[in-house]
């Protein structure tokens, strides 16, 4: 700790967090506690008690307690813990969800330290797990949704068949997923994603990798770090996949 007053020697002191991260006590080099404090859910302190003047103003992750307003400064934006809510729109739109100015859907399980988008801290943009990638020709990049899925699917029955181990785990993880991939007895193949799954549309043109649904639509940021999904880039279908 970095003292004001000239000739006043620095301090280590050390933080205890919760889960979070957000600081709950401060201790000196001899374990003695000099700060503490409790939280309402949405960051409020209960109470903050100091055992001597440390003024301790760092709250959820990425926010800093301005003592004059009662805000969390929180890089891109003002938080304000009495409501819950940032007091300005998101600055990436909608980008970050339809409710511009909503902070993380359960503070317990989330942070948002730069008052962004959902996963922040927890993974980078663009990092996610792809069980399977399929390319599409040139000239099927302007096709239906359901003909790029089915397209997808028929590869993924094709690699199923030459690779056991890749049908059990996937049949495993996403229990009817084999069943799902099987042509019908006209040789067709199902227009939409197996269960559990959804087929992304990459930045990269005429890329299809097959995802976890949910994460898919939990973590929209991260997989459209720019806004726009694969099929805006390069041709049909809806806007964002």
């Amino acid at each position: 700790m970095d003292r004001a007053a000239p000739g006043e020697a620095d301090e280590v002191l050390y933080y205890h967090t919760d889960v979070n991260g957000a600081p709950e006590e401060m201790t000196d080099g001899g374990g003695n506690i000099v700060w503490e404090a409790g939280y309402q859910v949405w960051g409020n302190l209960t109470h903050e008690k100091e055992t001597r003047p440390v003024q301790q103003n760092l709250r959820f992750q990425g926010q800093y307690l301005d003592r004059e307003t009662g805000l969390h400064y929180n890089l891109y934006r003002f938080y304000d813990p009495d409501i819950g809510k940032f007091i300005s729109g998101d600055p990436i739109s909608i980008r970050g969800g339809i409710n511009l100015y909503q902070y993380a859907p359960n503070p317990i399980k989330w942070i948002d330290p730069l008052g962004l988008y959902n996963g922040e801290g927890q993974r980078e943009l663009g990092k996610y797990h792809v069980f399977h990638e399929h390319n599409l020709d040139i000239t099927e990049y302007g096709l239906s949704d359901a003909e790029h899925f089915s397209r997808g699917n028929q590869a993924i029955y094709e690699r199923m068949k030459n690779d056991p181990a890749f049908r059990r785990e996937m049949q495993t993880k996403y229990p009817g997923v084999v069943e799902h991939v099987q042509p019908s007895s006209g040789g067709k193949f199902s227009t939409e994603s197996p269960p559990g799954l959804t087929w992304h549309h990459e930045n990269k043109p005429g890329v299809l990798s097959l995802v976890d649904r949910l994460d898919h639509k939990t973590y929209h940021k991260i997989y459209h770090p720019d806004g726009s999904g694969g099929r805006k880039k390069w041709g049909g279908g809806t806007g964002c996949r």
